[in-house]
């Protein structure tokens, strides 16, 4: 126990709760409950930490029947030279090889759990073999999300996980061997500080779309880049976290490149198939799509529309199945979409259709700092998506094979022993930072940050269409954010939570126009003016920043990879094995 001069509790007046746990799993979604129910099956103890309610969190609800699912007899080859194509290289081959094959075995393994997916008459899981993303064939798995997602925090807790709702996690904790040692934060409804002792962190706490346009990633405020980068962990390919998925201008909305493999065709305001117009496949790869709506626009052809008047009414109503939550907004408006076509825009979503994130060494998710896992968004996707987008088919594969591999790895790093001690003061401080913006007065309100942050990320003249000169000012820009992050003030305890989502979100903004910077070439979603052309013979490689310890204001130091290098990437199979698949 700390004593009374370095512990914050008397002198705050605010009441803390211990826990001390195995595996620590921050995050609700699909890949922090895998990991859940997988570690806890390994007999670990294991707490998960959610920003909102565990398994209605983040984008996995959303998602529908979008999961790759292969089964052996399925040419996988084949499967790999499209997928490599669509996502313009950058691709560990081998780390999608494993994604890939296990993803049919994984699904069987979560449909025994009870997790309701829709199968064949002869039992065998029910696919639909869909045209997507510039891919002529992707076997996808039938499920409908939100049911799914329900019955993932059952299975976690029928493994004897213990689920912490609407808890925020505002800094790791490392021991005095620099491993991770646990987490501070707060639990928001209940105005109360927690300190969680634990031998692994498994961060599952999503990407970053600064508050983007789709429905799901309002919550994904770059809170698990973040952490690890404050905890010493590097960050890799953050010039890959600006992504715009089509979206109706209507309401936010998922599901459209299932739409397009099902006969919906993009217009511009002459009647043209904009995707033909720019000698694009139909459907295209998220970020060529993007590039030909975005073109349309600035030429004067739009606005770009999107006409699904050509989808047959089984395929209407099987879209609506898969996809309930957007079919009910759709409802809602008073408009059917299936029959007048209306404006489609491309709607930002940061680095959940892109592949930035938290660098890991290898399969299971393990990263540069001891004891520290990361999974799913939160992970760097580029060894799986490389420069493209996983969106539609293999990100909840990715989330799912990531999130078995974490939580066999952490369970078995959790018997070796206890966490390192930390420091009481140590403590002390990171409750004080926590609670710094709560009743400041004066200060900066998060919303107004956040309009500033928004302002320099989502609009595509800035971070679409880059370059040096751009890049540079909106670096500037950043300093003047981060000086009003300093000067953040919380009216009440939800406010804390978005002074913190603020905070993540513009470090997770400077790693990302930092990498974009020292990229000097066009591949993805990476887009120089500057330097317009793919450069394989240079720049095969992948980014590397790590948070600079020291300075004023934050700044990251940018290095590069090259991806033929062993220390890139290990993608072979993890050791560690639970027992849980056939």
């Amino acid at each position: 126990m700390a004593t009374s001069m370095s512990d914050p509790r008397p002198r705050l007046g605010v009441p803390v709760d211990e826990w001390e746990t195995d595996v620590l799993v921050i995050g609700g979604g699909l890949a922090g409950l895998v990991a859940a129910r997988v570690a806890g099956t390994a007999g670990a103890r294991v707490t998960v930490l959610a920003k909102g309610f565990a398994g209605a969190d983040g984008v996995s609800p959303f998602a529908g029947g979008v999961a790759l699912c292969l089964f052996p007899e399925d040419d996988l080859d084949a499967f790999l030279d499209e997928h490599e194509w669509a996502c313009e290289g950058l691709v560990h081959r081998e780390a999608v090889t494993r994604v890939a094959a296990i993803s049919g075995r994984l699904w069987e393994w979560l449909a025994a759990q009870g997790v309701p997916v829709e199968r064949e008459p002869l039992g065998t899981l029910r696919r639909r073999w869909l045209r997507v993303g510039g891919r002529s064939r992707v076997p996808r798995l039938a499920l409908e999300s939100v049911s799914f997602m329900r019955h993932l925090r059952r299975c976690a807790l029928a493994a004897g996980a213990r689920i912490l709702d609407h808890g925020v996690v505002t800094e790791l904790l490392t021991g005095e061997d620099g491993g991770v040692a646990g987490a501070v934060g707060f639990r928001y409804q209940e105005g109360r500080l927690f300190r969680i002792r634990a031998r692994a962190v498994v961060l599952a706490a999503g990407g970053c779309a600064w508050r983007g346009a789709h429905m799901g990633v309002h919550s994904a405020m770059g809170e698990g880049y973040g952490l690890a980068a404050r905890a010493g962990a590097e960050l890799a390919s953050m010039e890959y976290c600006t992504s715009y998925i089509a979206t109706c201008s209507l309401f936010d909305s998922h599901g459209q490149d299932v739409l397009a493999a099902l006969g919906g065709r993009f217009r511009n305001r002459l009647g043209e198939n904009i995707l033909e117009r720019h000698g694009e496949p139909d459907p295209a790869p998220p970020q060529r799509l993007t590039l030909a709506m975005l073109t349309e626009w600035l030429e004067g052809r739009g606005p770009v529309v999107f006409d699904l008047r050509a989808i047959p009414a089984e395929r209407r109503r099987q879209w609506e199945r898969d996809f309930p939550l957007v079919a009910r907004a759709l409802a809602r408006t008073g408009v059917d979409v299936f029959a007048q076509p209306v404006p489609w825009i491309p709607g930002f979503t940061g680095s959940i259709a892109g592949s930035g994130g938290v660098r890991t060494l290898d399969l299971a998710g393990r990263t540069t700092v001891p004891g520290l896992f990361a999974v799913g968004d939160t992970a760097c996707r580029t060894p799986v998506v490389g420069a493209g987008s996983g969106l539609t088919y293999l990100n909840l594969s990715w989330a799912l094979a990531s999130g078995y591999w974490a939580g066999a790895a952490a369970a078995e790093l959790a018997r070796e022993g206890l966490p390192a001690p930390t420091e009481p003061a140590v403590e002390a401080e990171a409750w004080n930072r926590a609670l710094a913006p709560l009743g400041r007065e004066g200060g900066t309100r998060p919303v107004d940050v956040l309009r500033r942050l928004q302002r320099l990320v989502v609009d595509p003249e800035r971070n679409f269409f880059r370059s040096a000169a751009g890049l540079k000012s909106s670096l500037r820009d950043l300093e003047g954010v981060w000086d009003d992050v300093c000067r953040l003030a919380a009216a009440d305890w939800h406010d804390l939570v978005r002074c913190h989502e603020v905070e993540h979100a513009t470090l997770t903004a400077l790693a990302m126009f930092s990498s974009a910077l020292v990229r000097q070439e066009t591949r993805g979603w990476h887009r120089r003016l500057d330097f317009p052309r793919r450069d394989d013979t240079h720049w095969r490689r992948w980014t590397v920043a790590r948070l600079e310890p020291c300075g004023e204001r934050p700044a990251f130091r940018v290095h590069t990879i090259a991806l033929e290098d062993p220390a890139a990437f290990d993608a072979r199979l993890p050791a560690a094995e639970v027992g849980v698949l056939p």
